[in-house]
């Protein structure tokens, strides 16, 4: 970033505030792709805040990009999301919102591919997937989301007192992670589940999105979502991230302005704890 040789710290100290800054107020761009019916705009308001995105329980109510702005703090920030159409409807518009899909990809920072638990066709979602997501894996960062997973066999052993899956779901869930991780052929950790319904494994959600995310993203994603979805681990995580982005933006006089660093950090940190940065160092 800078030559060591100048002795403009004060200058650079000033540049990294800005940065800083800017990395907080950063406004993302999120999209949720999945076949039809799969519970996207769901999704997206379990996540990002209530009524978020239209939610249809009858027919396909996304028939072309919707962009909802969800209002940061105090005016500033917020979250662009992006709820696309469903594919799966017909041959004809599967062709259009895959170039739908393709052309809006370049604009966004973060991809939530879902999938129904209990679904087992997957030939439209893995056209879609290979064709345009996974050659821009390293621009766009793709996370996949198993939802209803309430809805997986045996229904009734759902456990209602601790809202969580009972054994025997528990079971079959695990089988459908790894099915879908080889149909995809991608990691299992790429993989999360959730019941939007029950707001269940929500927060896991969060923290695997927090942790896909490049370092200067982290933070402006999860400042959007809902506040009982974020924990200690992501929110670290998201601090973690505007810290090593400051400090590969610093370069060789990184040792000059350290200190000034975590100050604007814990400045200006929603959330800070202190030993978030005493191990950075």
């Amino acid at each position: 970033m800078t030559d060591t040789n100048t002795g403009n710290y004060d200058e650079l100290k000033g540049k990294i505030r800005a940065k800083i800054t800017e990395m907080r107020g950063y406004t993302p761009r999120v999209a949720i792709f999945g076949v039809t019916g799969v519970g996207k705009s769901s999704l997206c308001n379990a996540l990002f805040g209530k009524d978020a995105a239209a939610v249809s329980d009858v027919a396909a109510c996304t028939r072309r990009p919707q962009e909802i702005f969800i209002q940061g703090d105090a005016g500033t920030g917020g979250l662009m999301l992006v709820d696309v159409p469903g594919v799966g409807e017909t041959p004809e518009r599967d062709k259009e919102y895959f170039a739908l899909y393709q052309s809006i990809l370049p604009e966004l920072d973060l991809v939530l591919w879902a999938i129904k638990a209990d679904d087992r066709a997957y030939s439209v979602a893995m056209t879609a997937y290979n064709e345009i997501l996974k050659p821009n894996l390293k621009q766009c960062p793709v996370v996949f989301v198993l939802t209803q997973v309430d809805k997986v066999e045996p229904l009734r052993d759902w456990d209602v007192a601790h809202n969580r899956p009972g054994d025997k779901q528990k079971l079959n869930i695990e089988r459908k992670i790894m099915e879908v991780a080889r149909e995809f052929d991608v990691s299992p950790n790429t993989i999360e589940v959730v019941s939007a319904q029950d707001s269940y494994n929500l927060v896991a959600l969060v923290d695997k999105i927090v942790a896909v995310l490049p370092n200067e993203k982290k933070y402006s994603v999860l400042r959007e979502t809902r506040e009982e979805n974020r924990s200690e681990k992501s929110y670290e995580e998201a601090e973690r991230g505007i810290f090593e982005t400051i400090k590969d933006y610093a370069g060789k006089a990184w040792d000059f302005v350290k200190e000034e660093t975590v100050s604007v950090l814990a400045s200006t940190a929603k959330k800070f704890i202190s030993s978030f940065f005493s191990k950075w160092f």
